[in-house]
């Protein structure tokens, strides 16, 4: 096939380089013959009409000849490398991958609990297990409170209407509150109260330009954000408690998470017995000569209960982890209000852990607020939890219960209660939030809770020598002069379990900025809109980034200057939706002639998105793989009707 093909070429160029012996001696189609072009100067011979047949065949066999002889050229002479490519991507920026670096956001309070302002990267000490680290990012974060709407005084409507304004720019919304109802766990009485603060919580503080939406852990009921109120108080009036395990009221034995925790994973001799004697009692009529395999039936219904417990605090977790990627592909000041009487998380350590991790990395402010309210401790135990402890013996295996059976009862059911709230604490201190306990004033609750740090500090340092293990490190972080502050930090984080590869790092960076809204300028940038329409409704809207290729950082190969970018496209409606985004990956490989041109013309990379009618928030990123750099900019798009 490639001796055909060679052969075929060989006869069009001898066709083409023979071209001027059969142009007639006037030239071709009319025009004079021009020996400066067809021949040498001065030349001015007569040739023949056309080349014959035998003349022409003769070429063409000595070309096959040639061919046949010196053989095909080398396969590399027709793959030469192009010095321009480029190559459209599925768009990967939804996808979040952990990194090395370890984020820790910090809040430092003064002696009234009002956020302080003014420290810099050297105010701070930070230690990872003991040992100092270096900081290798340090940035402020700001949440200022929106404005309060000012009224309109009664000389402003006496003036005359002002002339029509031109619409202003689409901003995107600046807050986005998430309200979580952790509807598996709450009372219906919990469930009440806080339903009807969070109303009111709407009504009162939430400004015009926020979003908010209702979330739930049984992912029933749930509404995305939203600036519709009529819609967020019909999602609110919808909410119900939606246990994933329902207690039945003739358990046997009625145990707790707590007390089943503390048969099935930590072997507590004393609970075990307490469990054992309440099977006697709720099964056997409180004989134990009729029970005899009691304790193994306790041990059972210990181990089945604290798994099912498990199971619903997990999805708990994991239902609130895919809220922060939610609010992670969201602009602006991102928060979480979450709604819960608690549960235990002794077993869930990594899961609290990578919960955090991806708080942290998407810029996620979590607050919790204990639906229980002030709550106390009743004497004899809650009626809703039961005791069918036996009291008709003087104590003692055989003879009846330990008359101390009741009051370490009580002790084991009191501390399970408050050990409920230590996963709200853990998570809302780590995160930079509140946690809002032992109070019924929910509507103060809500404000606390609702209300971010109006500053706040993000550090970042990367572990020397860290070991892909999964352990666990201790965090420390403190004030190099402390002046009667309080530091509120993170308190750990658990070692990633592996080593990510480069191109993984390079797309945790771009996910970053791309849902992030500041700008970044590490080399210049133009960006110009175009829109055309598709139909009534439907736009193509082409994006061009035009590079300062002066700012580049190329790197030397052979003849070659090389360079890899990538630029990343979205769009945002009002709401901060995702409308639609495109990635595309640039490969340049330039000459020295090349480079010098696009030195003096700039390098524009092209693209296009799929849009309809309306206005949109631009975000453009383009990033320069080899020296991680990049520049990312904000832009509006307005296309009419």
């Amino acid at each position: 096939m490639n001796f055909v093909g060679a052969t075929l070429v060989v006869a069009l160029v001898c066709r083409r380089r023979l071209r001027p012996l059969w142009l007639p001696e006037g030239g071709h189609k009319g025009r004079p013959y021009n020996p400066e072009v067809n021949g040498l100067p001065g030349d001015k011979m007569k040739v023949p009409a056309k080349l014959t047949r035998p003349m022409f065949i003769g070429v063409l066999l000595a070309g096959i000849a040639c061919i046949w002889f010196i053989g095909p050229a080398p396969a590399l002479q027709n793959q030469e490398t192009p010095e321009i490519k480029s190559e459209e991507t599925a768009p990967t920026f939804t996808v979040r991958a952990q990194r090395n670096e370890v984020l820790v956001r910090v809040v430092v309070r003064d002696k009234d609990g009002k956020a302080v302002g003014g420290l810099t990267k050297d105010d701070f000490r930070l230690s990872d297990n003991s040992k100092p680290q270096s900081v290798t990012l340090f940035k402020v974060e700001t949440f200022a409170a929106a404005p309060a709407a000012t009224p309109t005084s009664p000389s402003a409507t006496a003036k005359p209407p002002a002339p029509p304004e031109a619409p202003p720019a689409l901003a995107l919304p600046q807050r986005y509150v998430a309200f979580y109802f952790d509807d598996l766990v709450v009372t219906f009485e919990d469930m009440y109260r806080t339903r009807a603060a969070a109303e009111r919580y709407l009504d009162s503080s939430l400004q015009p330009a926020d979003r908010a939406g209702i979330f739930t852990s049984s992912g029933l009921g749930s509404l995305d954000f939203t600036d519709d109120r009529t819609k967020l108080h019909e999602a609110l009036a919808k909410l119900r408690p939606r246990p994933r395990t329902v207690r039945a009221e003739n358990d046997c034995p009625p145990l707790t998470p707590y007390e089943a925790y503390l048969i099935d994973d930590q072997h507590d001799s004393i609970m075990l017995n307490i469990a054992t004697w309440e099977y006697i009692g709720c099964a056997c009529g409180g004989d134990p000569k009729t029970c005899a395999d009691a304790q193994n039936q306790a041990q059972q219904a210990a181990r089945m209960a604290w798994q099912n417990d498990q199971v619903q605090s997990r999805q708990c977790l994991h239902v609130l982890e895919n809220l922060v990627r939610r609010l992670g592909a969201l602009p602006g000041q991102r928060s979480i209000l979450w709604l819960s009487q608690g549960f235990l998380a002794l077993d869930l350590q990594s899961d609290l852990g990578q919960l955090i991790d991806r708080a942290l990395r998407e810029h996620v402010v979590i607050s919790a607020l204990d639906a229980r309210g002030l709550w106390v401790d009743i004497p004899g135990g809650d009626a809703s939890e039961g005791t069918v402890l036996p009291f008709n013996a003087s104590g003692g295996p055989g003879g009846g219960t330990d008359p101390s059976m009741l009051a370490r009862q009580a002790m084991y059911r009191r501390t399970g209660k408050e050990m409920n709230d230590d996963v709200m604490a853990y998570v809302s201190h780590d995160t930079g939030g509140v946690f809002v306990h032992n109070t019924n004033d929910y509507d103060g609750g809500f404000r606390r809770a609702g209300a971010l740090p109006e500053i706040t500090y993000l550090l970042a340092f990367s572990p020397q020598n860290l070991k892909y293990d999964g352990k666990f490190h201790k965090l420390k972080v403190e004030l190099v002069s402390s002046k009667g502050l309080t530091v509120q930090a993170r308190n750990g984080y658990f070692a990633p379990n592996q080593e990510l590869r480069p191109e993984e790092r390079a797309k945790q960076e771009i996910d970053g900025a791309v849902f992030a809204r500041d700008e970044y300028l590490e080399f210049p940038v133009d960006v110009h809109t175009q829109f055309f329409k598709l139909s009534d409704t439907k736009v193509q809207l082409s994006v061009t980034a035009r590079v300062d290729v002066h700012a580049l950082r190329f790197h030397k190969e052979g003849d070659r200057n090389r360079l890899n970018l990538k630029m990343v496209c979205v769009a945002f409606d009002r709401d901060g939706n995702l409308v639609d985004g495109t990635e595309k990956e640039v490969n340049l490989m330039l000459r020295d002639a090349t480079l010098a041109h696009l030195l003096s013309s700039g390098l524009s990379i092209r693209d296009q998105l799929k849009v309809n009618v309306g206005n949109y928030a631009l975000r453009v990123v383009v990033y320069e793989i080899d020296s991680a750099r990049m520049t990312a900019l904000n832009r509006t798009v307005e296309i009419p009707y």
